[in-house]
């Protein structure tokens, strides 16, 4: 299909493209390409790509109003959750529970978990990004303000693989 729109697109210009429109068809069906990444795959570069956003983050020191910014270029949605939040869902609230006892046990660590769809059965269509946010305690223990959440859409991650 893109191989025929590509060539009538070559026709109907009379192969007079200039470079920037060769540019733009190129990079058009670099986005068409059919990637096949194993689950696996799609697991480690969603943490890895997670991992890349939450240093982003950093460097703006989780500034609220650059956070937009950030969720544009990389085709995220960020946000902190905190213990008890109404709106979060299921799996958040079962994320938050696990870093507030691992806490207590020194395990906190980042995470990356599946986001199921309810009508596609046991496909997924996102992934999650946690990290907890942390404050010390005087003991030397921490406690779990919240996590911050990067919803990340299987797409873009197929995508940036395949780059």
């Amino acid at each position: 299909m893109c191989l025929v729109i590509t060539s009538f697109l070559l026709l109907a210009c009379g192969g007079n493209l200039s470079d920037e429109q060769r540019k733009k068809l190129h990079e058009g069906m670099e986005d068409q390409k059919i990637v096949k990444l194993s689950d696996a795959e799609i697991v480690t570069t969603s943490l890895d790509q997670g991992r890349i956003i939450y240093e982003a983050m950093e460097s703006i020191s989780f500034e609220a109003s650059k956070l937009d910014s950030l969720e544009q270029h990389y085709h995220v949605n960020i946000q902190l959750l905190k213990p008890g939040t109404s709106n979060a869902l299921e799996v958040e609230n079962q994320l938050i529970e696990a870093y507030v006892a691992g806490a207590e046990s020194g395990a906190i660590h980042d995470n990356i978990q599946k986001l199921h769809t309810a009508n596609k059965g046991e496909d997924y269509d996102s992934l999650i990004y946690t990290r907890p946010k942390v404050s010390p305690l005087p003991d030397g223990a921490v406690k779990v303000e919240g996590i911050w959440n990067i919803h990340l859409a299987k797409k873009e991650i197929i995508r940036a693989a395949a780059k």
